[in-house]
């Protein structure tokens, strides 16, 4: 598995953070030197004129064995092995660590493979061969790898040559004709130097690339042409677990985000709030332990309709009705992607006039989080920044590793909520997690004009690593979402729940920015809160009323109602197709996918895996979008804070579904087959049903 994140939208999951990682509180300028001694001592074991290394692999293990003077140098490494099928390369990154010092070579094991090393001048000719061949052929072209290249562009210049740019630097014309995943690129990569090995080592199988400038590429690639598998490994000095892991200090904060702040001053400042959570808490409880029955699956399934789909404007008026909601005016633009959101996401900070209001579940303290607050701080003593992050969310999300290294001169504060108040103006509040109810929304507000929501935090994961998305909004509706900031504002002050009703009394503020009139369209804000669960009712009925196809892409589709659903459109035939990933960021969820893509093949559903991490929340049924922040489980259905967006718009809906799903259609591994499962997989799958 890609090392990846523990999953922020699970509040169990961040309380198991606070206990065993805490906030990552002891990294920073002490923890600095270490680690960049550690780098620099990598480099001089894999840099020009060293002597490369002998590696074995067994089975998911990986051993490098450094010939250092009259001495020895072991580093190990593990992955966990993928179980789905793959059209070509499985790939995995692991963290490679040194285990221990020893005065000679340990004797053959029996069952290690060696691996053959290229290194020096083979690999220079290698790569010269393969930016060659995984540049696009046309001039003016460019390909977007993503993670693997951090920010930068590979592309042809006007002669043919290959260059690379950051996207920010690359020269006018060139326009990318085509973004890889992480998962993909490594694929793609192993793919195209496998026949150049063959060639050259003949009989061989097992080999590690190895860059003669640790500098700019530290991280070897083990291709193992006999099990299909390619394995990036990341050296423990560009990221170590531990500078983030264990510690007094950390867990100490950790204990006093859960205990003193979420059950303790959020208790006193919110009582009245925090006891309507709590029962609603439990009453949502009793919910989910009520069993949906299953249908059973039949060996035939219904031709799919050619009828027309739901009658869209009678559906709009059922959500006026029995949802609580109301439709707005305003404009939806698509954003797919880090490479997409972020770059849009800073000019629109370094061009704000009046205000910047941020609510967001997990702002990091990766390289990515930082740049974002380093701008909002500058601007800060300009115009007014606020900040709502999540608590028990900015805690989990420090406390692991992205799946890419971040760059080596990069220190991590101890704390994102100290580190943005410290020598700035920025006004910054935590949400507390009463009773675990996490604020999972992405809501970006910038001079009530525009207005950013979706699935991305502000983190490296989300800016380079993972598939996401995010919809820009204008018009009207911007006005609906800074009132909802400004209310969620006073409730997280020290006045609480006595400022929230002040500002609910106090009704719009009169000096909110006029919409400048626009082509805007219909759209509807369906959110999760307490005691209100508007999103989830739409979801329930917009797939049961579904008459002609149901796309939909979520990485945590553990609601039992919702799969039920999907199988039961099918049987009614209605296309219906799931997007997985392919690569979850919970461990557990790639057990319990196993279990789900097996159940929904056995309805007819269509079941596809996205090459890598797709964090996308999106949703399309019959010309009806729905985007957010949302996920299918319990959590997010029915006790954490939510925002999502859902439009009938046809031109919205046309692109969704070009530029999104039948995007990932292609380029996800369809499954035709059950899968094998164990009883470790059923359950996973039991225990992510009440998260």
């Amino acid at each position: 598995m890609i090392v990846g994140r523990t999953p922020r939208h699970l509040a169990v999951a961040a309380l198991v953070l606070l206990m065993l990682l805490g906030d990552g509180g002891g990294k920073g300028a002490a923890a600095a030197a270490p680690k960049q001694r550690a780098l620099d001592e990598w480099r001089s074991l894999t840099g020009p004129g060293a002597p490369a290394p002998r590696v074995f692999v067994k089975g998911d293990r990986v051993r490098f064995y450094f010939q250092i003077g009259s001495h020895i140098e072991e580093f190990t490494a593990n992955w966990d092995r993928h179980r789905l099928p793959s059209d070509g390369y499985r790939v995995n990154s692991a963290v490679l660590r040194l285990k221990q010092r020893m005065a000679h070579m340990p004797d053959g094991e029996r069952g290690w493979r060696e691996a053959t090393v290229i290194y020096g001048a083979e690999w220079a000719r290698l790569t010269t061969n393969l930016v060659e061949a995984l540049a696009p052929a046309t001039a003016g072209q460019g390909i977007y790898c993503q993670g693997f290249l951090a920010d930068r562009l590979l592309y042809r210049d006007a002669q043919g040559t290959p260059r690379f740019a950051s996207l920010d630097e690359a020269p006018p014309g060139v326009v990318v004709a085509r973004q890889l995943s992480f998962e993909e690129t490594l694929s793609t990569v192993a793919r195209m130097v496998e026949q150049d090995l063959a060639r050259n080592h003949p009989g061989e199988t097992l080999f590690l690339l190895l860059a003669p400038n640790p500098r700019r590429f530290p991280q070897p690639l083990l291709l193992d042409r006999q099990q299909r598998q390619c394995i990036w490994l990341i050296p423990a000095s560009l990221y170590d677990r531990t500078e983030r892991g264990l510690g007094l200090s950390t867990t100490a904060q950790g204990f006093r985000a859960l205990l003193l702040e979420s059950h303790g001053l959020a208790l006193l400042k919110n009582p009245i709030s925090s006891v309507a959570r709590l029962a609603d808490l439990g009453v949502q409880s009793v919910v989910r332990f009520v069993r949906v029955p299953f249908p059973k699956p039949g060996t035939r399934y219904p031709e799919l309709s050619s009828g027309p789909g739901m009658d869209l404007r009678a559906w709009e008026e059922w959500l006026d009705r029995y949802t609580g909601t109301r439709q707005e005016e305003g404009s939806l633009d698509l954003l797919i992607d880090g490479v997409q959101f972020f770059p849009r996401l800073k000019q629109a900070i370094a061009d704000a006039t009046n205000h910047i209001h941020f609510n967001i579940y997990v702002f990091d303290k990766d390289d990515v989080g930082i740049s974002v607050a380093d701008q909002l701080k500058q601007r800060a003593s300009e115009i007014e920044v606020k900040v709502i992050f999540d608590r028990l969310g900015a805690i989990g999300g420090g406390g692991a590793p992205p799946s890419t290294p971040l760059p080596a001169d990069f220190s991590s504060p101890s704390s994102i909520y100290s580190y943005l108040r410290q020598d700035s103006r920025v006004r910054v509040r935590p949400f507390l997690n009463p009773w675990f109810s996490a604020n999972h929304a992405k809501v970006l507000l910038v001079d009530g004009t525009h207005a950013w929501l979706g699935g991305m935090n502000l983190g490296r994961e989300y800016r380079y690593e993972w598939h996401d998305l995010m919809v820009e909004l204008q018009g009207p509706v911007v006005s609906t979402l800074e009132e909802e900031f400004r209310r969620s504002w006073a409730h997280e002050g020290l006045l609480g729940d006595f400022a929230y009703v002040v500002a609910l009394a106090r009704g719009p503020r009169p000096d909110a920015p006029p919409s400048p009139p626009g082509d805007w369209i219909k759209l509807r804000l369906l959110p999760t809160r307490t005691a209100w669960k508007p999103f989830s009712a739409a979801v329930q009925k917009a797939i049961g009323a579904s008459r002609s196809y149901v796309y939909l892409e979520n990485p945590y589709l553990f609601d039992k109602r919702v799969i039920v659903s999907l199988a039961r459109a099918r049987n009614r035939g209605v296309d219906v197709r799931v997007v997985l990933p392919r690569v979850n960021d919970l461990k557990i969820g790639d057990r319990s996918n196993l279990v789900l893509a097996n159940y929904l093949l056995e309805h007819g559903v269509r079941v596809y895996f996205y090459p890598g991490m797709t964090h996308v929340k999106a949703l399309l049924v019959d010309g009806w979008a729905a985007v957010g922040s949302a996920n299918l489980n319990h959590l997010s259905l029915r006790v954490c804070q939510e925002q999502n967006v859902a439009t009938s718009d046809p031109a919205f809906a046309a692109r969704l579904k070009r530029e999104l799903f039948e995007e990932d259609f292609s380029r996800a591994y369809e499954l035709t087959e059950p899968l094998s499962i164990e009883w470790m997989d059923f359950l996973a799958d039991l225990l992510l049903e009440g998260l």
